[in-house]
């Protein structure tokens, strides 16, 4: 009966992170065939603007209660006050720069529901979490659409605010009849900044990109290559959801080996439809992004690579082995900001495209190294 449980939990997980990332990929498609490129560019610069402000605020705090909540540690109510105060702050700064208070707002808001996200994963309530991650994405599509109507991308950016808050419900449950331990944190603050500059690190590869790009090229290029991220990140649905799985079990020691082996196997053939699917479909529906093709079909080969290294990473998490992360984090971001800035003025999106494979690539050889690295040590220790 246990390997039944594990399956529903994982689908549970996985229902979700699939359907949402099918939602917004639906939405944003639909977007892009409304909106001029300068447009979609420019409202793809406030969303990047919105996330890293928002991992920015988290200070790692997600993945430090998802590994010490899991192993029945008090932290969330003393990192929820932590983090709502982080939020405010970035918030006013990144209003200072973007003079958009809707963005600021979302940024309070979606580090709210994220940090109650990894609440809800700590205690293994993966049917809680999976039902208000797909009430946001619905209500979020169905906001977006209804005021954009009224006030154009600052429209979009409004229901995604608002979808935000369908989650305070779950945040009261999991606050009720707890104390603020702010000694708790204090225990962990090693491990905290460790796991935070690993999510710095993470944030700068994956949207950090944007803002650079935006800044470089023009929200008019930014639009083909975000139109390509947003399509992968669709994609990477099955590489999170198995992470997000892993995560507090192997913070309590438990394996998960078919699991991981037919991950890898399924991102594989997900990688290779995707290559072929895309000249098809990007003509078909969105023949102004054609341009994209060519640098998507090179960011799908990257699944690969991005599927073993989430395993990897939630076995060092889960050791509380959190440099080995940031590390990485620093070699992959390295390599691909310098793809941007080397190739990107030269091969446009393809240079972007095979930066993004190639930073990637190293990354994974660096945690296959150093997981073999420790378990020949383990082995001549014992």
């Amino acid at each position: 009966m246990y390997f039944p449980k594990k399956l529903q939990d994982l689908l549970s997980i996985g229902s979700s992170n699939t359907i949402t990332p099918i939602i917004n990929g639906i939405f944003w498609l639909f977007i892009a065939s409304i909106l001029t490129k300068t447009d979609y560019g420019e409202l793809g610069f406030l969303f990047s603007v919105v996330n890293v402000a928002s991992v920015v605020s988290l200070l790692g705090l997600a993945t430090t209660i998802l590994v010490y909540e899991a192993k029945k540690e008090n932290i969330f109510p003393a990192s929820f006050v932590i983090v709502l105060v982080t939020s405010i702050i970035a918030s006013s700064i990144a209003f200072l720069f973007t003079e958009n208070i809707i963005a600021s707002l979302l940024i309070i808001g979606l580090t709210i529901f994220n940090l109650t996200l990894s609440g809800l994963l700590s205690k293994e309530k993966y049917h809680k979490y999976s039902y208000n991650q797909l009430i946001k994405a619905g209500s979020a599509v169905i906001l977006a659409l209804i005021f954009y109507q009224f006030l154009g991308i600052n429209g979009i950016l409004l229901g995604y605010f608002v979808s935000t808050l369908f989650i305070m419900k779950e945040l009261y449950a999991i606050l009720k009849n707890k104390k603020i331990e702010f000694s708790i944190l204090k225990r962990k603050i090693r491990f905290i900044l460790q796991n935070y500059a690993a999510r710095i690190v993470f944030i700068t590869f994956w949207w950090a990109d944007k803002l650079i790009t935006g800044a470089m090229f023009g929200f008019t290029f930014l639009a083909g290559y975000y139109f390509a991220s947003q399509y992968i990140m669709l994609l990477m649905a099955l590489p999170k959801t198995i992470a997000q799985y892993l995560l507090p079990q192997e913070a309590q020691g438990k394996k998960n080996k078919k699991i991981k082996i037919f991950s890898v196997l399924f991102v594989s053939l997900i990688s290779i439809v995707s290559i072929l699917f895309l000249p098809w479909g990007v003509n078909t529906f969105l023949p102004k992004f054609e341009e994209s093709i060519l640098p998507m079909q090179i960011m799908s080969i990257a699944l690969f690579p991005i599927a073993i290294s989430a395993i990897l990473q939630t076995q060092f998490l889960g050791k509380e082995n959190s440099q080995i992360i940031l590390i990485g984090g620093i070699i992959e971001v390295t390599i691909y900001l310098g793809f941007i800035i080397v190739l990107g003025p030269i091969y446009g999106l393809v240079g972007l495209a095979i930066g993004f494979l190639v930073a990637h690539s190293i990354k994974t050889c660096y945690n296959l190294l150093v997981t073999y690295w420790n378990r020949s040590s383990d082995q001549k220790s014992f």
